[in-house]
């Protein structure tokens, strides 16, 4: 647990630059890039879900058109 007296920083090649002291554009400049992680995160996630969706259904048509088709040759 903190004590709130940690100062947040940023590092860029190698050397942190405390936040506070950054200009308010880089500021939003550097909520913008977090922001634009976590939508990029949740995409991937996103893909991998719908991967899995479309495989799955493939293998439901697949499994349904090899049920008809059995049963019309019974």
């Amino acid at each position: 647990m903190t004590d709130g007296s940690e100062v947040q920083t940023v590092t860029i090649d190698d050397v942190a630059y405390p936040i506070a002291d950054l200009s308010d554009e880089v500021k939003e400049l550097l909520s913008l890039h977090v922001q634009a992680k976590e939508m990029m995160i949740g995409a991937r996630r996103q893909a991998v879900i719908h991967e899995v969706s479309v495989t799955n259904l493939a293998s439901l048509i697949s499994q349904r058109v090899k049920s008809e088709n059995s049963d019309d040759a019974a």
